[in-house]
């Protein structure tokens, strides 16, 4: 019969037991301090949908922070399902360990097949206070103390794309309305739009968007290799 050596050997074994527990507590460390800092200072997603095209394409792969909580006119961000529901604990544990070890593409409580119910990006053009209307799927916008109104591209800080086209007249059902009427977003308020003007759902369906909806800025985009933008 061979015999192990650690069988007659207490030091050995002790030893043995400290690298086990070593190795064991730096990998608990290296997947705490990931963990602790994809949640609080920068995460990636993986674009699931082509609401934000051209400037952010389906498929994509995108990193964002959630350090940046207040939005200039023009950024994107990334928004938490509205339909006011929580994952519990363990669902919550669960999402976090499949997001670290998938460099967050898949987490099994997360998507559903309501939009309401799914984070998403969209593009932050209307402050609290802001007067706002829409023509032709452009938005205008008076600064809360201005006499003026603009267009969402005079006041943005960067410039950005939209994909607009015209839907046939036989189709009167299809698509979001490209006109909203005047009106005034109260405190803490944000108006969001998708870049995908006619078929993509924004604040004209869901109405404004409280600011503990908004989870993080859009930084950059990474992948695919040729679609790399700072936002």
């Amino acid at each position: 019969m061979k015999q192990n050596v650690y069988d007659y050997s207490y030091q050995l074994r002790r030893k043995r037991a400290k690298r086990i527990s070593f190795a064991v507590g730096l990998l608990v460390s290296v997947f705490l301090i990931i963990s602790l800092f994809l949640n609080f200072v920068l995460f990636p997603v993986h674009v699931k949908s082509d609401s934000m095209e051209s400037d952010v394409v389906k498929g994509s792969a995108i990193f964002v922070t959630p350090l940046l909580r207040t939005p200039r006119r023009g950024d994107i961000y990334y928004i938490s399902r509205l339909d006011g529901l929580k994952n519990s604990y363990y669902e919550t544990g669960v999402n976090v360990f499949f997001q670290f070890i998938s460099a967050q593409k898949f987490y099994p409580f997360g998507f559903t097949s309501r939009m309401s119910g799914n984070p998403f990006l969209r593009r932050v053009l209307a402050l609290p206070g802001d007067t706002i209307y829409m023509k032709d799927y452009i938005l205008y916008i008076k600064p809360q103390g201005e006499n003026l109104f603009l267009t969402e591209f005079e006041l943005a800080h960067k410039p950005y794309n939209l994909h607009i086209y015209s839907v046939p007249a036989e189709w009167p059902d299809i698509g979001v309305s490209g006109n909203i009427s005047e009106r005034v977003l109260g405190p803490g308020e944000y108006f969001v739009l998708a870049d995908n003007r006619v078929e993509c759902a924004d604040s004209r369906v869901w109405g404004s968007i409280p600011a503990e909806r908004l989870k993080g800025r859009v930084l950059f985009t990474y992948f695919p290799l040729n679609k790399l933008r700072i936002f």
